[in-house]
């Protein structure tokens, strides 16, 4: 609502009043169920909804955050939103602290947990988990004074490590650093949110922080005083998790399959991650998650007494409309923001539970407001009104503060509220003539190169409608907006701006794209001899081009098809370029004559079936009929194309349950599995 000068002068004569204002988060609020009470047919129960509530943890960009304009953004929440269109179904955002989003998962206030999540044993043992759909690397990011590099764990000797709570990096350093008498436990440092986590680090509190290398690449763009000091200690494989044996797993690998297949997960890595899709997708072998152990090397801890959960119940007083009208404050202006929350975990809070500030769009969004406790003991389903005072900046602007729920010990769950205010320009720009339509429209570059994405932006007022035209599409569109773009060639925007009396104008912007596409054309065949009987796979990738036929049958550009010829055959693959003219590439598929008999193994065994860690376990094998064979521990591949009648030392870096597999190849392949577990002395 506007304010006439003298409602001003009011508000500051009553600066001692106190006013309550409340948080609506634009994010879905379903009505919170025990999940044993929720339909074991999630993907029925999801169709039957027309919705997929994801919750996600928005501090940890580029995957997912708040962009300028409030919205959650990001390479996951790209995604999801995809997987909804694929799947049919509306896709609705839901904002948990990462320490409690599986706990949201588990208590039903979410149908799936996307965020930035990697696949670990332990997590196996509470949800389901989809295919891989990112595979990567971490790095160390330090201050720029830091002097020398971070190889491995013992680098960190001396250090104080930070790292973000309930994450695989925090899981890393203790096991790596802390039990290994690298560091102190004091030294390791954890944090609930990311971006505390780098400020810290910017300040001078904590020395070295662990995180992904894409999440520490976009700090070291954002801020000049840090770099990168080492990377690669512990690869990520992430994943969408689900309730336990939830029928959405399935429907999700569909879509993320076809996501993956036609380029559009190409597509949003090099918008979101500023990568290639073939950097972070999973290759071969690695699309399914490794399986959780069958037998636990140590025995299975209880479930936890209690699974803390909250649920945002509504506004109390002064809503910001979901960050598009917050509430106007004059500089200095005390007030205090009310919530109503509920407790949807499986038992009471504590008095000593409390609402915590842990993060905001600009460093005066805390406003002053301090960490405040529930004071009274709150059962399951139970509400409680919480109210933090708090003061308007001294600066102008639009200020946005997270506040999270905190257990006794520390750990934060349940859904994110927040405090939207903003405070007026004291000396705003005079408003342009009425006749007078100017809409800043730019762009981030005007020149790019092929391939490249860019953003435009623009900002008008006092206007009836705003559309932004890409060739014959017309979208309606906000008055300070912006819209990323990946022009193939240089391509000419429209902003189309209606004024007050209903005329138009059209303001042109061109992006200049240097130079056409390179003409990616590669073909080729995994065997290109094989024995009567047996298949292989042709294999292709073209980009850049009108269209691809696979011995005339049309194909896309990226892709893979199984043969199996009875006798020896040449494959063609035409390529129709932009221009018309085309190109051919062949392989040819040698068939040779009957095979012989197939390989087999006749022994794989271990000295010892139990070790203690720092022992060395003895394999040998005899197979016969065989011309190599392959040793995976665990998924990892210990040997490639060896010896097939040898052995193998091998030593388990840690205790827990190792499982060895023998794969035989000759004509066709055998493979056989033993196991062996190492247990701490």
């Amino acid at each position: 609502m506007d304010r006439t000068p003298k409602q001003w002068l009011g508000w500051l004569l009553m600066a001692t009043v106190m006013l309550a204002l409340v948080v609506t988060p634009a994010l879905a609020h379903p009505p919170a169920a025990p999940a044993a009470q929720r339909s074991q047919d999630d993907w029925a129960r999801v169709q039957r909804a027309g919705r997929l509530v994801v919750g996600t943890s928005a501090d940890y960009p580029p995957f997912e955050f708040y962009n300028s304009r409030f919205e959650l953004d990001g390479f996951d929440i790209a995604l999801a939103k995809e997987l909804g269109r694929r799947m049919g179904v509306e896709v609705v955002f839901n904002d948990f602290a990462f320490d409690g989003l599986l706990d949201a998962l588990r208590l039903g206030q979410v149908d799936i947990a996307m965020a930035a999540i990697s696949v670990t044993p332990e997590r196996q043992q509470i949800v389901s988990f989809t295919n891989l759909y990112y595979v990567g690397q971490d790095a160390a990011l330090v201050r720029n004074t830091f002097q020398g590099s971070i190889r491995s764990a013992t680098d960190l000797a001396g250090k104080r490590v930070g790292v973000q709570r309930g994450t695989t990096y925090q899981q890393w350093a203790q096991e790596n650093a802390v039990d290994k008498g690298v560091i102190g436990q004091s030294q390791l440092v954890t944090y609930q949110d990311a971006n505390a986590m780098v400020s810290d680090l910017r300040n001078g509190k904590v020395d070295v922080v662990l995180m992904g290398l894409l999440p520490a690449q976009e700090q070291d763009r954002r801020y000049a005083d840090l770099k990168i000091a080492g990377e690669n200690f512990n690869k990520q494989r992430m994943a969408i998790a689900a309730r336990q044996g939830s029928t959405l797993v399935d429907q999700l690998n569909i879509a993320l399959l076809a996501i993956q297949s036609d380029g559009t997960f190409a597509r949003l890595a090099k918008l979101y991650l500023g990568v290639s899709g073939e950097e972070v997708a999973p290759g071969p072998g690695e699309t399914t998650p490794p399986s959780p152990p069958t037998t636990p090397a140590t025995p299975t801890p209880a479930p936890p007494a209690c699974v803390h959960g909250m649920a945002y119940v509504a506004d109390l007083n002064l809503d910001d409309k979901n960050m598009t009208a917050p509430p106007v404050m004059a500089p200095g202006q005390p007030f205090t923001k009310r919530w109503r929350v509920r407790n949807v975990g499986t038992c009471p809070w504590e008095p000593d539970f409390r609402l915590a500030f842990v993060n905001g769009n600009r460093p005066e969004a805390q406003m002053g407001g301090t960490a405040v406790a529930v004071g009274r003991r709150v059962d399951r389903g139970q509400t409680v009104d919480l109210a933090v005072d708090l003061q308007a900046p001294q600066a102008y602007g639009t200020f946005q503060a997270f506040w999270k729920m905190q257990d006794n010990r520390g750990r934060f769950f349940g859904e994110v509220i927040w405090v939207g205010i903003q405070v007026p320009d004291p000396n705003p720009p005079p408003p342009p003539p009425p006749t007078a339509i100017n809409p800043n429209l730019r762009a981030d570059a005007d020149w790019i190169n092929p391939g490249q994405c860019t953003s435009i932006r623009w900002d008008v007022d006092n206007v009836r409608a705003v559309y932004f035209i890409d060739g014959n599409n017309v979208q309606g569109v906000g008055g300070h907006d912006s819209r990323p773009v990946c022009p193939p060639t240089t391509t000419t925007y429209v902003l189309r701006v209606v004024d007050t009396a209903n005329r138009s104008t059209d303001f042109p912007i061109t992006i200049n794209v240097v130079g056409p596409p390179a003409v990616v054309i590669t073909f080729w065949v995994d065997s290109p001899t094989i024995n009567a009987g047996q298949c292989t796979t042709l294999r292709w990738d073209v980009q850049n081009v009108q269209a691809v036929f696979l011995n005339e049958q049309g194909v896309v550009g990226q892709g893979q098809q199984q043969v199996c010829p009875p006798t020896t055959t040449t494959y063609t693959l035409r390529v129709v370029l932009r221009d018309g003219t085309q190109q051919t590439r062949q392989v040819t598929v040698t068939v040779l004559a009957a095979p012989g008999p197939g390989p087999g193994i006749v022994s794989f065994t271990p000295n010892l079936n139990q070790i203690a860690v720092g022992q060395c376990v003895t394999l040998t094998w005899r197979t016969r009929n065989a011309t190599s064979v392959n040793l995976v521990r665990n998924g990892v591949i210990l040997l490639n194309n060896w010896n097939p009648n040898a052995s193998l030392d091998d030593c388990p870096p840690q205790p827990g349950l190792y499982q060895y597999d023998l794969t035989a190849y000759g004509n066709g392949q055998v493979s056989q599995r033993v196991t062996v577990e190492a247990i701490a002395r």
